[in-house]
């Protein structure tokens, strides 16, 4: 592998120069151990098999992060360095132009640990020649993007497999305890399945001199749960998915301490204001995981964040009401307003089950919007056309009218323009519906144009009113005794 990843390295410096293709084995933007070993691993496989095009392809593993992150996963660092793999050797997304390659047609992508692109790689969709990953599938297979996806512990479990059965000679114990390593830590109790098990008996007894599990496991898992000394930014990158719907987007972030130290953290409101504005996001989901003396089982608790009360609120009452999986949410104490707490009695409910709840959600959220505010558009754009209508009986040119008397043109209200507009300033900030009409509750009616006043302003006399239905009354029934 230290091949592999010298040639790379060296050709992503250079700028790929020539016309070779450029074949990208990418690993999900999260980074976590199972994504890093799983790319390493399948990039390997590529190079040394057919499938990885020798002669014309160039073989890329690449890290889906800046490297400036990289020194947040102590646990990758950790098992890296075990294996012999130099971090010197590795290259990471901001260092390779995926879209530059693909523009120039030189890029494929094989995706590990995940199966759909996000909507900001969404451009490189063509580029995808196959699929390897262990999360609920979002794509359909095809014949020119063969899709593998299977629900077990860890991706690694799937690339094993595949290595095994395909090339068994390219193992060696290296890449034997990276996958390992990944396999050890993911298969806790409540997700391991029987392939899980299956993989890690065959990499033992190949390489009987492998770590002990329990010993490997426990140093992994403490090199991952230490965050001493990381600031609040860091410990959201360290384990960062986003989605999206539309403009707002949101980052789903797995801590790991408890939410009490999460919530104790100094400045804490102040610098998760300061997270979403450097990084475009308009919501902050925090998913803690954390152990107690008395239980293995994890310690799961939600913070939800957003400057914005209502998307705060909106996005917990989706988890609150999700079925599958159902996280069974109880408030807990926040000392904010805007970041709702959560207990989460369901345990065994994973970001990888909370992401397609919030995708959905804001998919939904977002169709609604774009219909509502294409109502509310179409009644703003009646007042920017050239030709102002008024009263249906004349029409007043903008540019020629003195539009100094601002009140001339009657106001238009849209209801889903008032909810954007609480939406981008806060429910609290830009206040109710009353306050768009001056403190009424409803416009006022409209007057007749055509007169001065109304007829009834000066009374009326109810008994000639009497009369004149008595008449009227009287004139049908003598119609109808004509008819009959």
């Amino acid at each position: 592998m230290d091949e592999l990843l010298l040639t790379s390295r060296a050709a992503a410096q250079t700028g790929f120069h020539g016309n070779q293709r450029v074949h990208v084995v990418l690993g999900s933007e999260s980074c976590d151990l199972d994504s890093v070993a799983s790319s390493l691993a399948m990039a390997y496989f590529l190079s040394r098999t057919s499938s990885g095009l020798p002669g014309r392809s160039l073989v890329l593993p690449v890290l889906n992060i800046p490297r400036s992150q990289f020194h947040l996963r102590a646990d990758i660092l950790l098992l890296l360095m075990e294996a012999g793999i130099a971090t010197e050797t590795l290259v990471f997304r901001d260092q390779v132009d995926l879209a530059c390659l693909h523009s120039n047609r030189r890029l494929d992508l094989t995706l590990v640990d995940h199966n759909v692109l996000p909507s900001t790689d969404r451009d490189l969709e063509g580029a995808v020649a196959e699929v390897i990953d262990h999360h609920r599938l979002e794509r359909t297979a095809s014949f020119s993007c063969p899709v593998t996806v299977e629900t077990v512990a860890s991706c690694a479990t799937l690339v094993t497999e595949r290595i095994l059965s395909r090339a068994p000679e390219i193992l060696d114990r290296q890449l034997a305890l990276l996958l390992y390593g990944v396999m050890v830590v993911d298969c806790v109790v409540g997700k391991v399945t029987v392939k899980d098990g299956h993989m890690i008996h065959l990499l033992q007894t190949q390489f009987p001199d492998l770590p002990q599990r329990g010993a490997l496991h426990n140093a992994l898992h403490t090199a991952k749960f230490d965050l001493s000394g990381f600031t609040t930014e860091e410990i959201l990158l360290n384990n960062m998915k986003t989605v999206a719907g539309g403009d707002v987007r949101v980052a789903v972030s797995i801590v790991y301490m408890s939410l009490d130290w999460f919530l104790q953290r100094k400045n804490l409101q102040q610098e998760l204001r300061d997270f979403c504005q450097s990084h475009r996001l308009d919501a902050v989901v925090a998913m803690t995981i954390s152990f107690n003396d008395q239980s293995d089982e994890p310690v799961r608790q939600v913070a939800v964040y957003s400057s914005n009360l209502l998307y705060g609120q909106e996005i917990s009452h989706a988890l609150f009401k999700s079925c599958s999986p159902a996280l069974c949410l109880s408030p807990a104490t926040s000392p904010y307003k805007d970041i709702l707490s959560y207990h989460q009695g369901n345990a065994l409910a994973s970001r990888r089950a909370v992401l397609p709840v919030l995708t959905h959600f804001l998919s939904d959220w977002w169709q609604r919007e774009m219909h509502c505010g294409a109502d509310g558009e179409d009644l703003d754009d009646q007042f920017n056309q050239s030709d102002v209508m008024i009263s249906d009986t004349f029409s007043v040119n903008k540019e020629s009218a003195d539009l100094s008397d601002a009140g001339w043109l009657p106001h238009v209200y849209s209801a889903c323009r008032h909810h954007r507009r609480r939406l981008q300033f806060g429910a609290e900030d830009y206040g109710s519906v009353e306050e768009d009409y001056g403190g009424r509750m409803m416009p006022p009616p409209p007057m007749n144009s055509l007169v001065d006043g109304c007829p009834l302003d000066g009374g009326f006399n109810q008994e000639a009113l009497l009369e004149k239905f008595s008449r009227m009354g009287g004139g049908e029934e003598e119609q109808v005794g004509r008819g009959n």
